[in-house]
């Protein structure tokens, strides 16, 4: 069983806990030892959005067929999550392993739309 990043009392507290668990369908898994790069790719809006964008999931796929490469994939936390994350110092995560951003070899951030852009900034000031 994998081993969530947030405590089970940060989970209880926003509204849709199921955004910040990862273990969807079809999610890859690769030992993060095992690569020779760790990506992180962004969508830079909220799960349900992000995960339903055709680009991202295309990309995932192409990065992760790679048998040297990890991508995986982290979305702007809710302002629920994101209070609190930066009440307790938590620092934004992966979906996958559910590794803090800072520590991958990359961070590509997708630019869908103009209302996102400010996300960026969010996203960036969490993830350390």
């Amino acid at each position: 069983m994998r081993k969530l990043f947030l405590p089970d009392d940060v989970l209880m507290q926003v509204e849709k806990p199921a955004r910040y668990t990862g273990g969807e369908l079809n999610m890859v898994q690769k030992e993060p030892s095992e690569v020779a790069v760790r990506f992180c790719m962004c969508f830079p809006d909220v799960y349900e959005i992000g995960m339903s964008h055709l680009g991202i999931q295309i990309l995932y796929s192409m990065f992760n067929s790679w048998e040297d490469t990890y991508c995986e994939r982290v979305y702007c936390p809710w302002p629920d999550l994101d209070a609190i994350m930066r009440e307790r110092d938590i620092p934004l995560f992966s979906m996958e392993t559910q590794t803090p951003i800072h520590e991958f070899d990359f961070l590509g951030i997708t630019l869908q739309y103009e209302m996102c852009y400010t996300n960026i900034l969010q996203v960036l000031d969490l993830a350390g």
